[in-house]
C-alpha cells in the first residue's frame, strides 16, 4: 500500500472482519461492492508497492481468520516453535556460558527449522530488551527468499518490535508476566564423569509451555521483515536468574499467506468458519464456485463450473470453466461502471430437456416420432368415430329380430366398454407423466370390466339355460344381467383405487439402444396382478364358451362371442409377455410401445366388435324390409329341418301345413313373452325354435305311423275309391277321384297331420 493510503480504510476493513465470518456490505462508496473485495483489493495493492510500505504491522485482516488458517491449518508448524521455546528455557538455565555466548548456534537453528517445512516462511527467536550480552535487541531470523534461498539475519536491526504495535510479540510477553500461567516439570540428569562411569543424578526442573501457551498473530503485512501477508505464531521461552524464571523472550514462525489459498466460495453446512466464505462473483443461477489451489492469497482463486443441467458455450474449449481471476476484473469494472462485460457473460446454457449433465445442446432423451404417433392417433379417433354409429344402428334396427334376440341394452354396454378400451391409446400419446400412467390404467381395467363383462354375462346365461334339465322355464333377464356387471365392474374399479393410493404409477427412466434415455410407465406387481387377473376372468370364460359350444344359437352369436373371448386371451397374454422384454431393464423405445398398444387394441377390441357387429349388420340391411326372411334364418334351419330326416323315401307333405298347429303354439308362446314388457333373449328365441323343430318331427313321426301300422287302411281307401268312380260321370271318372256331397274328395295319408274318423 502506498504511504499516503488512509489507515481508516483498513482500520474498517479490520472491524468488519473480526466480527463475522461471512462478506459483510461495506458503507462507503457502492453499497454493492462488499468489503471482502475492497479488501482484497487493496491487499494486491499492497503487494505491488510493497516498497513504499510502512514499517511495522499495522496494517491487519483482523481475527476472523485466525481460527481458519492458524488454530486449525498449521498447528504442527506452531509445535516446532513450542518445541524450541522449551529447548531455550533449559539452557538458558543450564548451558555453560560459552554456549550461551554463540550467536552461531542460534543463527544455525532457526535456518533449520525454516530448511525443514516448506509450509513455514519464517522462524524467529526474538530477545527481549537486553537480554542477550547487554545488546539492545537481538533477534536471529531466518525466511525464504524470492528465489527459493533462506536468507538468516538479526530482525532487531531494521525492526524495533517492542511496540504494543507488534502484536506477536507484545501478546506473548504479557501473557509469560504470570508465571503461574505455564507448568513446572520435575526431572533427574545424569551427566558423563568419565569413560565408563556417569555422575550422581541431579534435580532437573524448568518452566514448559505448551501449544495453548502461545499466541496467533493478526494476519499483517510484514513490512521491514519478509515483506509479505503473514501470520506469526509466538511462544514465550525464560531465563533463569537469582533461582526464579523470568520472561526472555519469544520463539515464533511466520507462515506466509501468499502461500495459503483464499477460499472465496459458499460454506458447505458442517464447515469451519471462513471469513472469505460466499464471496466469490460466479452466478449460482447456472455457475457453481470450486476453489483453486495454490494461487495464493489473493482474489480470484476459484473458477466457476457450469452446474448440472448446463453446459459451457465455447464446447471446443479445453477450460470449460470462468477464471475467478477474470470475473474478479470484470466484475470490478461492473462496480465502477467501467464496462457491462461482467453481466453480459459468465453464464451456462441450459442442457436439451432430460440431461442431467451434457457437454453441448445434443439431446440426451430419445426424441419421439410425432408424425408417427400423430398417424395412429387418428386412425384410432377414426376408429372410435364408428362407435357412436354402431350405438345408432342398435337403436334404428332396435325391432329387428337379429337385434332384438341379442338384447340391444347389453350391446350398447359393450360399446361403452370398447370406448373405454380405446382411451389408452389417446392417453399414450403424449408424454409420460403420473397422471397419463394413472389414466391409462385405469381406463384400461374399466373398459375391459364392462365390455368383456358384458361378453361372459351373455355367455353365462346361455350356459345356465342349457344345462337345465328341468321342464320348468329359466328366466335370467338383462336387467339381471346388468346387476352382475355392475358388481364386476366395481371390483375392478376397487383395485383401481388401491393401486393409484398405494402404488400410484411412477415415470421410469429407461435407455434405448442409441443411449439416450427414455421415460416410460412403471410396471410393477400391482401391473402384473391387473394382469392375473384379467387372464384369470377370460379363462373362466373360455370355459363358458366350452360349455355352450352346441346349445343353439340364433344368428350365431354364441359362436362370434368365442371367438372374440379366445382372440383377446391369446393376444393379451402375448402383449403382455411382450412388455416384460420392451420395459426394463431392456433397451425400451416410446414410439414402439405405443405402436403396440395400437395393434393390440385393434386386434382385440375391434376385432370384436367386428364379430359381434358385422354379421348382424350384414343380415340387417341384406333382408332389409324382408323381416320374414329374418326372423325364420336361424341355424337350425340351415341344417335342412326335418324333411330329411328319414332318408330312404322322401316326405312329399307340405311344410306349411305340416307346422301350421306349431306355429299357432310357438306364436302363443312369443305373444305371452312380448307381453312381459322385455326384450326377448337369444334362449327364447332358441326355446321357440327348438319347439317349432320337434312338433314338426311328431306329426311327420305320427303320419308315417298310421301308414305303416294299417296298411289295410290303404286298401279299404282304394276299393271306395273304385266305387266312387263307378257311380260317376265319364268326365268325373277320368279325375280318378271319388265325390262326396258332389265335390271331389281326394284321400292322402301323407296330408294328415291327426287322426280322424272315416
Amino acid at each position: 500500500m502506498l504511504k499516503d493510503t488512509p489507515a481508516t480504510v483498513y482500520s474498517e476493513i479490520v472491524v468488519n472482519l473480526t466480527t463475522t465470518g461471512e462478506p459483510r456490505r461495506s458503507s462507503s462508496n457502492d453499497s454493492s461492492y462488499d468489503i471482502i473485495a475492497e479488501f482484497l483489493e487493496k491487499v494486491e495493492e499492497y503487494e505491488r508497492n510493497k516498497e513504499n510500505c510502512k514499517p511495522g504491522t499495522q496494517f491487519n485482516l483482523g481475527k476472523g481468520v485466525i481460527q481458519q488458517y492458524g488454530i486449525n491449518r498449521f498447528k504442527r508448524q506452531a509445535l516446532v516453535a513450542v518445541n524450541r521455546a522449551n529447548f531455550l528455557t533449559r539452557i538458558w538455565k543450564t548451558a555453560p556460558q560459552e554456549v550461551l555466548d554463540s550467536e552461531y548456534l542460534f543463527y544455525t537453528q532457526v535456518r533449520n527449522f525454516v530448511e525443514g517445512d516448506h509450509d513455514i516462511f519464517a522462524a524467529g527467536n526474538c530477545y527481549d530488551y537486553r537480554e542477550y550480552k547487554g545488546l539492545y535487541l537481538f533477534c536471529p531470523f531466518a525466511y525464504r527468499t524470492e528465489n527459493g534461498t533462506i536468507n538468516v539475519k538479526d530482525l532487531s536491526i531494521e525492526y524495533d518490535y517492542l511496540g504494543n504495535t507488534s502484536e506477536w510479540f507484545y501478546e506473548a510477553k504479557k501473557h509469560a508476566a504470570n508465571i503461574d500461567n505455564f507448568n513446572i516439570t520435575y526431572g533427574t540428569a545424569q551427566w558423563r564423569y568419565n569413560d565408563t562411569s556417569q555422575s550422581i543424578p541431579e534435580m532437573d526442573t524448568s518452566i514448559t509451555v505448551t501449544y495453548d501457551d502461545g499466541h496467533w498473530s493478526i494476519p499483517y503485512f510484514d513490512c521491514g521483515g519478509g515483506f509479505i501477508w503473514m501470520m506469526t505464531y509466538t511462544v514465550p521461552f525464560f531465563g533463569y536468574r537469582n533461582g526464579t524464571f523470568k520472561f526472555k523472550g519469544t520463539s515464533g514462525i511466520d507462515i506466509d499467506l501468499q502461500k495459503v489459498d483464499i477460499d472465496q466460495c459458499p460454506n458447505e453446512p458442517g464447515e469451519e468458519l471462513n471469513v472469505f466464505a460466499n464471496s466469490a462473483r460466479c452466478k449460482n443461477a447456472t455457475t457453481k464456485c470450486v476453489p483453486i489451489s495454490g494461487l495464493g492469497f489473493r482474489r480470484g482463486s476459484y473458477k466457476c463450473v457450469c452446474k448440472d443441467g448446463f453446459y459451457f458455450p465455447n464446447t471446443k474449449d479445453l477450460n470449460k470453466y470462468y477464471n475467478g481471476s477474470e470475473i474478479e476484473i470484470r466484475y470490478r469494472e461492473k462496480i465502477y461502471g467501467e464496462s457491462d462485460y461482467y453481466d453480459k457473460h459468465f453464464e451456462c446454457l441450459p442442457c436439451a430437456d432430460g440431461c442431467d449433465v451434457c457437454e453441448d445442446d445434443s439431446p440426451c432423451v430419445i426424441t419421439l416420432n410425432w408424425s408417427q404417433r400423430s398417424v395412429v392417433l387418428a386412425v384410432s379417433a377414426l376408429i372410435m368415430c364408428c362407435i357412436p354409429a354402431l350405438i345408432w344402428f342398435t337403436v334404428q334396427y332396435r325391432d329387428i329380430k337379429v337385434l332384438k334376440a341379442a338384447s340391444p341394452v347389453l350391446l350398447r354396454i359393450i360399446l361403452l366398454g370398447a370406448f373405454l378400451l380405446y382411451c389408452p391409446l389417446i392417453v399414450s400419446y403424449f408424454e409420460a407423466s403420473v397422471l397419463t400412467c394413472c389414466l391409462r390404467f385405469w381406463f384400461r381395467e374399466i373398459g375391459f370390466s364392462i365390455s368383456y363383462g358384458a361378453l361372459l354375462l351373455k355367455t353365462w346365461r346361455i350356459s345356465v339355460v342349457f344345462r337345465v334339465r328341468s321342464a320348468q322355464r329359466i328366466k335370467i333377464s338383462d336387467t339381471d344381467l346388468i346387476k352382475r356387471l355392475i358388481i364386476i365392474s366395481l371390483l375392478f374399479a376397487v383395485y383401481s383405487v388401491a393401486r393409484t393410493v398405494a402404488g400410484t404409477p411412477r415415470v421410469v427412466q429407461g435407455k434405448h439402444v442409441s443411449g439416450l434415455k427414455a421415460f416410460q410407465c412403471s410396471s410393477d406387481w400391482w401391473d402384473h396382478s391387473a394382469a392375473i387377473a384379467e387372464l384369470l376372468f377370460l379363462l373362466w370364460g373360455i370355459r363358458l364358451c366350452i360349455v355352450v359350444r352346441k346349445a343353439p344359437s340364433e344368428f350365431n352369436e354364441s359362436r362370434f362371442i368365442s371367438w372374440a373371448i379366445y382372440n383377446e386371451t391369446l393376444l393379451s397374454l402375448f402383449l403382455n409377455v411382450s412388455m416384460i422384454f420392451l420395459q426394463d431393464p431392456f433397451p425400451a423405445n416410446p414410439d414402439l410401445l405405443y405402436l403396440v398398444i395400437f395393434i393390440h387394441s385393434n386386434l382385440t377390441t375391434t376385432v370384436t366388435l367386428a364379430f359381434l357387429f358385422g354379421s348382424k349388420a350384414y343380415l340387417v340391411y341384406k333382408y332389409r324390409g324382408k323381416n320374414n326372411e329374418v326372423q325364420h334364418t336361424t341355424m337350425m334351419s340351415k341344417g335342412g329341418g326335418s324333411r330329411h330326416m328319414y332318408g330312404n323315401k322322401q316326405t312329399t307333405m307340405n311344410t306349411d301345413t305340416l307346422t301350421s298347429n306349431a306355429n299357432s303354439f310357438v306364436d302363443k308362446y312369443v305373444e305371452k313373452s312380448a307381453n312381459d314388457g322385455e326384450s326377448e333373449s337369444l334362449l327364447e328365441k332358441d326355446i321357440q325354435e327348438e319347439f317349432r323343430r320337434l312338433y314338426t318331427q311328431l306329426e311327420t313321426l305320427k303320419q308315417r305311423n298310421m301308414k305303416i301300422g294299417n296298411r289295410h287302411l290303404q286298401h279299404k281307401l282304394s276299393a271306395m275309391t273304385e266305387a266312387a268312380q263307378k257311380d260317376d260321370s265319364p268326365d268325373e271318372s277320368r279325375t280318378g277321384t271319388p265325390n262326396m256331397n258332389g265335390k271331389r274328395v281326394i284321400i292322402n295319408l301323407d296330408d294328415f297331420k291327426e287322426s280322424t274318423t272315416l
